[in-house]
């Protein structure tokens, strides 16, 4: 066995497993073995068990993995045998004599249940001496739940011992049991061994797939395959199914939208949509958001082959083109089953036509939106918004927003200043203040740093240098400070126009800025410096910055430095 320590099967199971283990990977079986067991195997249908469609819904695939209640007095006694603490190894068939000719697969199935009771290593065991007494003659529940049970606890290699010990014995394995195998195995990246498995179901088995079979190993195929190496394997197993259901389409076209499979994708799709069947939300996010984040490129280069020396040649691209509107179409047919794609879903297809400037489609998706009153709907207005300033549509901008407010919606701070740079940039400035009052006015979203600089830059090239300069000391009340140009932009305008009393206020004020930012990162030597500065113009910092330096400078150790300079203070002030 190839399993580490800690996971491996008791001596015993494990040498029964090897003594009866037939060819599986490397040799054929007998035909006349194999001509008789096929006529024992079940005909395939084509039904699938909704609960174990192997899709995009995480399902166990035991039995019943949960804990169940002994149920006769029989399962009770063994039970309470197996569960003695004990430092050595128990002899099974000593405690459990009496029940050697009483073992059924339903006994040994409601014992294994409770594996919880019994501990890992214990159930192992009795597995192991349960398949002696019977000789491994156990009915599909047991060997299906063993193989969730191996499957779970990644004991891989015991697993296709048990599948193979049971073809052995019983001539043939049920289809849930490779179902179940296949779907551990892909879980834990095995994709090439779940194939495998997959592969020898008929050849080496004798075992039928069904649905749940094929759906599981499109599972694996389609959603654990990092790198798009296995989708052409997957697309050759979905055409070998007689009728897929939901699950199949779903997991097919998952895979088809990782990898850039784009046109195939479609046709499943509407394949789909001819057998009246829906597929699962996550398969139908994933193909629109795939559409959508498709590579964007104006040119794309070309490899010219009819020449003696090879070239390239950049030509235009128009593939962005059709793939946003086979994306809209998809969006619209998906709506059509009654299932709505998921927020991120619609935003990504809303964001990706308003940046093609594909106002009109994305507007009625919009409009959709609104009419259902999705979580996402925000969101929406939002995007379409922020992309309509960039175009400067100030009408259709300033109308949306309008109407989001009157829908109860509360923009966040970026929605308010896309519209005030649109209308800067339009140099409605009047339109951009107002709309700076709303952002204030009962307290709906507080302007932040870029919202004031706008602003300030909006107000200086009308050559409303009052604006600009009140805008500009509310900013600094609100403890930002502003960036040099906005600062050189209102102080070369206070010049220009004899204000020098403001001119000192603005400058006061940003020394004290600066000063108590410095003293809020803890930047002592910066902090001492600008308040010497500030003394030698003669400028007196408030009582909230002098507090504030002291803290700094006694966090830092520093309170000798600093108490020189405040006592300096001190006497200046008096």
């Amino acid at each position: 066995m190839l399993c580490r320590q800690s996971r491996r099967l008791s001596p015993a199971l494990s040498s029964a497993l090897k003594s009866v283990r037939p060819a599986f990977f490397c040799s054929n079986p007998n035909p006349k073995t194999q001509t008789s067991l096929r006529n024992r195997i079940p005909k395939y249908t084509s039904s699938a068990d909704p609960l174990l469609a192997g899709g995009d819904r995480r399902i166990a695939l035991s039995p019943n993995p949960s804990l169940s209640a002994p149920s006769d007095h029989a399962t009770s006694y063994i039970l309470a045998l197996l569960s003695e603490p004990s430092d050595r190894p128990l002899d099974f068939d000593f405690l459990l004599q009496s029940f050697k000719n009483k073992l059924t697969s339903d006994l040994v199935l409601r014992v294994l249940r409770n594996y919880k009771q019994l501990g890992r290593s214990r159930t192992l065991e009795f597995f192991s001496w349960a398949g002696f007494q019977l000789d491994f003659h156990f009915d599909d529940e047991v060997v299906e739940y063993m193989a969730d049970f191996l499957g779970r606890r990644k004991l891989f290699d015991d697993l296709k011992c048990l599948l193979k010990t049971a073809a052995s014995r019983r001539g043939r394995v049920s289809a849930r049991s490779f179902a179940i195998s296949i779907r551990f195995l892909g879980r834990h990246g095995r994709i090439m061994e779940a194939l495998a498995l997959f592969e020898w179901m008929e050849s080496e088995f004798f075992c039928s797939p069904d649905n749940v079979v094929f759906n599981n190993m499109l599972y694996v195929l389609c959603r654990k395959d990092p790198h798009g190496n296995f989708i052409d394997p997957a697309l050759l197993i979905f055409r070998r199914i007689g009728k897929p259901d939901e699950f199949t389409y779903s997991n097919i076209l998952i895979g088809l939208s990782r990898f850039g499979r784009f046109d195939i994708a479609i046709q499943v799709f509407h394949e789909m949509s001819r057998s009246h069947l829906i597929p699962t939300r996550t398969a139908a996010n994933i193909l629109i958001r795939q559409l959508c984040g498709k590579k964007k490129e104006f040119v794309e280069k070309v490899k010219v082959t009819s020449v003696r020396k090879p070239f390239e040649i950049l030509v235009p691209c128009v593939r962005a083109k059709s793939c946003i509107e086979s994306a809209v179409d998809v969006f619209w047919a998906i709506l059509e089953l009654d299932l709505v794609p998921s927020g991120h879903a619609i935003n990504a297809l809303i964001t990706e036509l308003s940046q093609l400037q594909k106002f009109e489609e994305a507007f009625e998706i919009l409009k959709m939106v609104g009419s259902r009153k999705l979580r996402c709907c925000q969101e929406s207005y939002i995007i379409v918004i922020q992309e309509l300033c960039k175009v400067c549509r100030a009408q259709e901008a300033c109308g949306l927003f309008e109407k989001m407010l009157s829908e109860g919606f509360k923009p966040k701070v970026a929605c308010y200043n896309s519209l005030i740079q649109m209308l800067c940039k339009l140099r409605n400035v009047e339109g951009a203040k107002k709309y700076f009052e709303t952002m204030k006015k009962k307290k709906r979203c507080e302007p932040d740093c870029a919202t004031y600089t706008l602003l300030i830059h909006a107000y200086s090239e009308v050559q409303n240098w009052e604006g600009a300069y009140e805008l500009l000391m509310e900013m600094m009340e609100m403890g930002w400070n502003p960036d040099f140009d906005s600062y050189r932009l209102v102080g070369g305008f206070l010049r220009e126009n004899g204000r020098h009393d403001l001119l000192m206020k603005m400058e006061r004020e940003m020394d004290v800025q600066l000063l108590h930012g410095h003293c809020k990162a803890g930047r002592v030597d910066a902090a001492y410096e600008k308040l010497k500065g500030m003394i030698g113009k003669g400028f007196y910092p408030p009582i909230y910055a002098k507090d504030a330096f002291e803290r700094a400078f006694r966090k830092a150790g520093k309170w000798k430095i600093a108490s020189q300079i405040l006592c300096q203070l001190d006497q200046t002030d008096k």
